[in-house]
């Protein structure tokens, strides 16, 4: 039941709905066209007929008003002489005297050519010719040599005594070959003119719809991986330009969505590599350690002691690394900073004095730019949490490559940007590894590190909280040696 419900259902493909849209568009173009134009020559044919009519009419009622009151014995003389004028008659017509029975008195016949079929009108008698109250009319009738039928305008006048009857004649052939000439003509003129205009609606909606080509271009690129892929841009009001902006509205959506999944699935790659490849090493000497004590290597205090003293040290090294990636993966997922205005002179001297303390060896003087005792306030918008965290990482790396050597942190506005440097008299990096330093787990020395519990995500983390504040950070070398690192940040916060 539910299949053949289906299948009622399905909607049933037709010839029509098979065809382009640009053909259907066009043919329905074209027949209206061709509607339009044969009910604009159907009424011109029927205004030339009424007209002809009309003028054939007068002639014959003009005519007829001349010669009814003539004498059919004198009318050829009178019109030889012109005494009788008769209106400007076709080539070719017919007139007849009758008597009252309808036999022939008179009759006189114009012709184009040599000889001419006149009508045989021997039915005109004096009744019929009442009948006809003296309007023209159009019949059938026999010519008088081989009695085939003719069409015929003709006007029955009686005289003024009955008498008899005058009957004036005009052929309708002249004027059934002048319509049906028009009618060739016009029929032509109009193919040719339907020709044409199919011809130019091909090509405009060709045009018109090659927006939607180019939509369907497009959407095939797309469906094969190009997310780049956009529609040309129309600066117009038009259906087409509003439906290719709506289209790269969604496009730009889409390719957003899509880049921020990517984005999302890397950085879960990226955490679980990263803590896949640090927590190997700590927990590694945790196990070995434990398995040494299981098996009994591990027996008397001292070496019980010193075992506990390692793995104490692992354990805090795994909590610094995890607080690291933690907080990585904080930063990769876009965290809004909360940005205040503050004296950032403040925050500097705070963290030297919280660095010192850690470090009882440690030299480190706040200064201005220039070299000298900073003394003054120096107000500006930044995350006072992140800016902390980024001058600790910085100085403890200054420390663990400058030892007992002086420290210097400087800091200054230039032109509306603050300036923070962290100077250390250590060993240096070299040239070619300044960019290197901020990559995740590089270390510059890994037996170093290694010994002082570093990780190599330090200045990792630095660099994405200096850039969280759309700020840069270089890694410079110190005259005399050492390295500085100078962080570059514009007055362009909004504070929150």
């Amino acid at each position: 039941m539910t299949k053949n419900n289906e299948i009622a259902d399905k909607p049933k493909t037709t010839f029509w709905s098979k065809i382009s849209l640009r053909t259907k568009l066009t043919s329905l173009s074209v027949a209206l066209i061709a509607l339009l134009l044969a009910i604009s020559l159907a009424g011109t044919v029927a205004l030339l007929k009424t007209y002809l009519q009309q003028n054939t009419d007068n002639l014959l009622l003009q005519t007829g008003a001349t010669l009814v009151q003539e004498d059919p014995l004198t009318i050829e003389e009178r019109l030889a002489t012109s005494e009788v004028t008769l209106p400007p008659l076709p080539s070719d017509y017919y007139i007849a005297f009758l008597d009252p029975q309808g036999r022939l008195y008179l009759g006189l016949v114009a012709a184009a050519s040599k000889k001419i079929d006149v009508p045989n009108i021997s039915s005109f008698n004096i009744v019929f010719v009442h009948s006809t109250k003296g309007i023209p009319f159009t019949a059938k009738v026999p010519n008088a040599k081989d009695q085939k039928m003719e069409p015929w305008r003709l006007l029955a006048l009686p005289a003024a005594d009955d008498s008899g009857s005058v009957v004036v004649a005009i052929p309708m052939a002249q004027n059934d070959a002048l319509i049906d000439q028009y009618q060739v003509i016009g029929y032509s003129f109009s193919g040719l003119l339907l020709f044409i205009s199919g011809l130019a609606l091909w090509l405009t909606i060709s045009s018109a719809l090659r927006p939607l080509r180019e939509v369907s271009l497009a959407a095939g690129r797309i469906r094969k991986g190009n997310l780049n892929e956009r529609l040309p841009k129309i600066e117009a009001n038009t259906e087409i330009a509003k439906m290719n902006n709506s289209l790269n509205e969604m496009l730009d959506s889409i390719e957003s969505s899509i880049k921020s999944r990517n984005q999302t699935l890397e950085r879960m790659k990226r955490f679980v590599a990263d803590a896949s490849h640090e927590l190997r090493t700590p927990l590694v000497t945790l196990r070995g350690y434990a398995e040494l004590y299981r098996k009994g290597v591990i027996k008397n205090k001292s070496q019980v002691d010193d075992a506990m003293a390692k793995i104490e040290a692992e354990a805090i090294r795994m909590s610094q690394l995890v607080e690291s990636l933690l907080a990585l993966a904080r930063l990769d997922n876009d965290a809004t900073l909360n940005i205040h205005r503050g004296n950032i002179a403040e925050v500097v001297d705070g963290v030297v004095k919280n660095m010192k303390t850690a470090h009882q060896k440690a030299t480190i003087d706040v200064v201005d730019l220039e070299g000298k005792q900073l003394k003054q306030k120096i107000f500006f918008n930044f995350d006072e949490a992140a800016m902390r965290q980024v001058l600790t990482n910085l100085l403890n790396n200054a420390y663990i490559f400058a030892g007992e050597k002086p420290i210097e942190v400087a800091i200054g506005i230039v032109e509306e940007k603050l300036i923070l440097e962290v100077i250390d008299h250590g060993s240096g990096i070299p040239k070619q590894l300044r960019t290197k330093v901020f990559e995740r787990f590089y270390r510059s020395d890994n037996s170093r590190n290694r010994d002082t519990g570093g990780s190599g995500l330090g200045l990792s983390i630095v660099k994405l909280l200096v850039e969280g504040h759309q700020g840069t950070i270089v890694a410079d070398e110190t005259k005399g040696g050492g390295s500085t690192f100078r962080i570059t940040i514009p007055n362009s916060q909004k504070v929150n």
